[in-house]
């Protein structure tokens, strides 16, 4: 049995949150080289269309918007409906609407996902568990239309389940040579000490039964990550505790086959994490064999925040693990790139497989 885990970060289109997180320093350099082109006495016009442009982006330019618009279906046409207009065709041969409606989401680059496919190919798993799915239809589509092609057939099973995210993002599990999904445990109600969601995209639990009949519980967690203001160590904390007691409470029942997968947003040696790798009843393949596997040099990887992690009872199964780097091509570097960011740091999240005799 071969088991993938990945931090998808959204499969086909990304929300605008993400985007406006980098406004205050876009807006910045705005001003400056708004300013820095409003001293030059001797503006071209290219300058000037450059300063209508950044005026705009600033806000300085006058736009004529409804406070409130209806876009519906109906009769195989969209139909808009301005605060206190009549309805009306949206462009029709009569009736030529023309405005603009802002999406709440924006398209991601085809490279950015061929690389995240070239990923799981090569990892070729039974079980593949991915978080920060944006909807069901981009499950299906990205099973049947971007991986069914390379790994000769989709996958069978496959389940995406929606968490307390403002934003929808959620869960996804897909499996197929014959391995089952036949449970399936939501925390999403879960609450922290001041009686707010525990988990921001729920930590589903999910029952997987093998070929052979045997049972295996995977923990899908997506932790609360550190913002630039704002420390959320005491969250992580909380949450690590929580997913301990599901692992506490399936051992009980004698369900001692587990993993835990996804981004825990800290370190392995973080205190954050201790409830789930302070005593061995939780081991994560970092300190096993990811290192033998990994292709080339990937930069600040030992700060990771991505784990595989498996319980005492699978330790003895494990035949091979390994940690793949979604890679971008790019012809004017001779072949491949890695996605990287600044000192060296691996931007997007790897995929981590591991290999069990069940």
């Amino acid at each position: 049995m071969r088991l993938a885990t990945m931090n998808i970060q959204n499969l086909f289109h990304r929300d605008l949150s993400f985007l406006k997180q980098n406004a205050s320093k876009n807006l910045q350099d705005w001003m400056e080289e708004f300013h820095a082109l409003l001293k030059n006495p001797k503006k071209e016009h290219q300058d000037l269309g450059r300063m209508r442009e950044l005026a705009f982006l600033m806000g300085f330019s006058p736009q004529t918007t409804e406070p409130f618009l209806t876009l519906r279906r109906g009769g195989g046409h969209l139909y808009v409906k301005p605060l206190g207009g009549e309805r009306q065709v949206k462009a029709s041969e009569r009736v030529g609407w023309n405005g603009w409606v802002e999406l709440r989401s924006y398209p991601l680059d085809e490279k950015h996902r061929e690389a995240k496919v070239s990923s799981i190919v090569q990892a070729n798993p039974d079980i593949l568990v991915l978080q920060e799915v944006e909807d069901r239809s981009s499950l299906s589509d990205f099973n049947r239309d971007y991986l069914a092609p390379k790994l000769d057939g989709a996958f069978e099973q496959w389940l995406f389940t929606e968490g307390n995210d403002n934003r929808g993002l959620g869960h996804a599990i897909l499996t197929r040579n014959g391995y089952r999904i036949t449970g399936f445990q939501p925390h999403a109600h879960e609450k922290d000490k001041e009686g707010r969601d525990l988990f921001g995209m729920d930590c589903p639990e999910y029952t997987v039964v093998t070929p052979q009949g045997k049972e295996l519980t995977i923990i899908s967690a997506r932790f609360q990550e550190d913002h630039k203001d704002l420390d959320l160590h005491t969250k992580r904390k909380q949450q690590a505790q929580r997913v301990r007691s599901f692992c506490n409470q399936l051992i009980s029942q004698s369900r001692d086959k587990i993993m835990v997968c996804g981004t825990l947003g800290e370190v392995s040696y973080g205190d954050c994490l201790t409830p789930l790798l302070g005593d061995g009843t939780l081991s994560d393949f970092h300190g096993r064999s990811l290192g033998k596997t990994r292709k080339g040099k990937v930069g600040d990887w030992l700060a990771k925040h991505d784990y595989l992690l498996y319980s005492k009872a699978m330790a003895s199964c494990i035949n091979g693990s390994g940690v793949l780097f979604p890679l971008e091509s790019k012809a004017s570097d001779g072949g491949k790139c890695r996605f990287m960011g600044k000192k060296n740091r691996a931007v997007v999240p790897p995929l981590i497989w591991g290999e069990f005799e069940l």
